[in-house]
């Protein structure tokens, strides 16, 4: 069974209220809320083993022991039998953009897009027959499971039970995913480490499925039972603050330099959970909560406008909710901002299609991943009005599909980079209100990014290091390598990720389920530089290369004192570099001044 997809359809009339079922006598039903069979089909010869309804909500995809796999109309008509096969198709899906299936044929998983002369994706997956199989919107990561109780993904393979896989589901966003089998359920991360398990005596677990917001999940078993679980322990961190949820209403809140802790109750259950800013900020069903990290007991509460929130960011300035069907940015005062509409389906966007600044909010076009969509928001140092579709709105063009975006944390709104990881995994750096928006390329094989949130430093994760980049904005002197660390690092892991940077050290999660925490960056004195610069501190700044006398100091103060056109500490430093050639450039400017001309370093 499966209820009619709750999609943001402005405009069309709402058609939540069905129920497709599939029989074991071949059919499929649409049933409505009050049990009434509006529409019955004769679908399969055998078993009607799949029926759900495409994500858009424009379709219907069957498969049957009969081997067909036929996509249908809303209304049960019949579009185009996709697949014929000889073997039973235990599972099928849709893709995530409803353009194409997945099906399974005994040991092998497909990919049948649905535009005429498109390729067909076909490989061995398991060595067993496949049972169950999910394709994840967030992640678009496919993960099956096979009669022999193995788990498979493209980075890893898990023999997780004794007995079949019979079903298999993504977590919304995409952060997790749970298997099942008989008599036992597993949770395990996106990289396939387990991370807790229960064993029942229902039988088989025929089939899972999570709630919008990714904190509880329904399980269907052999013997009748509908089993319900809920996601607990979860765990954040930020500087000396921890918290922990530890039950569905309960978070314990701790600061480690003062041992002071408490535990706050909440009316119903936790939703989502992010701390940052000084601030921590909780979501459930029906409000948000939002603590001050020096007064927790205290917090700004507000209503939520559909309660199945995906996703909290937090930035200097302000918060941003995610929620089904729309996205809203609120103040610390819990005062709404704005409330750009950035397309439909927002909960399945992950983390790294959406990035929130002091003053901005990008997001990854979904229709046209090429596009980012940056957002002026009412924290900036100017006054502007309250974010519509159409106002205050930059739109940057990539050349491929970006699949993650990061914007800078520090410094004015007319400053403001955006960091862009591509489809070939290429990082691009851009200033947003740059008229050109020429995009500079900064490394390749990027895995991860993010910006420090004291300063405009960028790490980056690569297979083998971690890199960091103290000067973005142009890559015309590769001579000066100075401005780029990079730290071996070879023991990172599958998929990491980069959660936090702050004075110079970085809490990396890696792959198989461990977190790395403070790995130092080695860069301590080149944040602190930074900052000097962003403080318009030229004499301290000048005074700390000095004294480390520290060549990567010197790069990056030569390139920042250059740009913002302080050419008597740019010749200083470019000297102590060695580059030669740009001291005799900026002592040509200074001649040319003296004598009454006009010229800027970037000439």
């Amino acid at each position: 069974m499966q209820l009619f997809p709750s999609i943001n359809n402005t405009g069309k009339k709402p058609q939540n209220e069905l129920i497709l079922i599939s029989s074991t006598d071949g059919r499929f039903h649409i049933v409505n809320y009050n049990g009434r069979i509006e529409k019955s089909t004769n679908a399969h010869q055998g078993a009607c083993l799949v029926a759900i309804w495409s994500p858009n909500a424009d379709g219907i995809l069957t498969a049957g022991e009969d081997g067909c796999v036929k996509v249908w109309s809303c209304n049960g008509l019949l579009r185009s039998t996709v697949v014929e096969s000889e073997v039973p198709c235990y599972m099928a899906l849709w893709s995530p953009d409803s353009n194409g299936i997945l099906y399974t044929k005994r040991n092998y998983l497909i990919i049948h897009h649905l535009q005429a002369k498109s390729k067909i994706t076909k490989w061995w997956a398991h060595d067993a027959v496949i049972l169950s199989t999910a394709w994840n919107a967030t992640n678009n990561l496919i993960i099956s499971g096979d009669e022999d109780g193995c788990v498979k993904q493209l980075i890893f393979s898990i023999k997780e039970f004794l007995q079949p896989c019979t079903s298999i589901s993504w977590s919304p966003t995409g952060d997790l995913f749970v298997a099942g089998s008989f008599n036992k359920i597993s949770l395990h991360s996106d990289d396939g480490w387990p991370t807790s398990s229960l064993d029942l005596s229902l039988g088989s677990i025929y089939n899972v499925a999570w709630s919008p917001d990714g904190t509880q999940l329904a399980a269907a078993c052999a013997d009748g039972h509908v089993i319900f679980a809920y996601l607990i322990d979860r765990t954040y961190n930020w500087k000396n603050f921890n918290c922990t949820q530890i039950s569905r209403k309960v978070i314990a809140i701790k600061d480690i330099t003062t041992d002071e802790s408490d535990q706050l109750d909440y009316p119903d259950s936790v939703v989502q959970i992010a701390l940052g800013f000084g601030h921590m900020a909780v979501a459930t069903v029906k409000q948000c909560f939002i603590h001050k990290l020096t007064s927790w007991n205290t917090p700004v509460t507000f209503d939520l406008k559909d309660g199945a929130v995906s996703m909290i960011l937090l930035a200097q300035r302000c918060m941003c909710i995610v929620e089904r069907g729309r996205l809203s940015v609120y103040s610390y005062t819990g005062r709404l901002l704005a409330s750009p509409q950035i397309g439909s389906r927002m909960e399945a966007r992950g983390r790294s299609a959406i990035s929130l600044g002091p003053d901005t909010l990008a997001s990854i076009d979904q229709t046209n991943p090429t596009f980012i969509h940056v957002y002026d928001l009412p924290t900036a140092t100017y006054s502007i009005s309250r974010v519509t579709a159409d106002s205050n709105v930059t739109k940057i063009k990539h050349s491929i599909a970006a699949c993650s975006v990061a914007l800078s944390q520090t410094g004015p709104i007319n400053e403001r980079q955006i960091a862009i990881i591509d489809r070939r995994r290429d990082l691009y750096v851009i200033t947003v209100k740059d008229p050109k928006q020429k995009p500079v390329v900064l490394s390749r094989a990027i895995l991860s990014v993010m910006w420090s949130t004291e300063s405009e430093l960028l790490v980056g994760l690569r297979k083998e290091n971690i890199v960091c980049w103290a000067y973005q904005k142009s890559n015309t002197r590769p001579e000066l390598s100075t401005t780029v660390v990079s730290i071996p690092s070879s023991n990172i892991g599958h998929n990491p990720r980069i959660q936090s940077i702050e004075n110079g050290m970085a809490t990396i999660f890696r792959g198989k389920g461990s977190t790395v925490m403070h790995i130092s960056l080695g860069i301590v004195h080149v944040e602190m530089l930074l900052k000097y610069i962003a403080s318009n501190m030229w004499n301290e700044a000048l005074q700390l290369c000095r004294t480390l006398k520290d060549n990567r100091l010197w790069g990056c103060l030569a390139e920042l004192s250059l740009e913002r056109n302080q050419l008597d500490i740019a010749e200083e430093a470019f000297t102590e570099v060695h580059q030669y050639a740009e001291v005799f450039r900026i002592q040509h400017i200074k001649h040319i001044r003296s004598t009454g001309g006009k010229v800027s370093p970037a000439e």
